[in-house]
């Protein structure tokens, strides 16, 4: 598997993770009710989808990092 691939599926996973709530999550929101809960809800996935996107971002770079090297070593 290529490096290429492999980076693509781990931002795959993780931008599919982030779409929903685990069940430790759940269980943790199942206190809360009415307004309280969307608010606790929705922070927590706004926290998810920022993790994801800042994942996303790193790996995009190090891609990057990685084709300039290959690209100054070809030089």
């Amino acid at each position: 598997m290529t490096t290429a691939t492999t980076a693509a599926a781990s931002l795959t996973k993780a931008l599919g993770n982030s779409q929903g709530l685990s069940a430790l999550e759940e269980k943790s929101l199942s206190g809360l009710t009415g307004p309280d809960r969307d608010r606790a809800e929705a922070q927590l996935m706004l926290q998810k989808q920022q993790e994801a996107t800042a994942f996303a971002s790193n790996i995009i770079k190090k891609l990057n990092e990685i084709a300039m090297s290959v690209i100054g070593n070809i030089k």
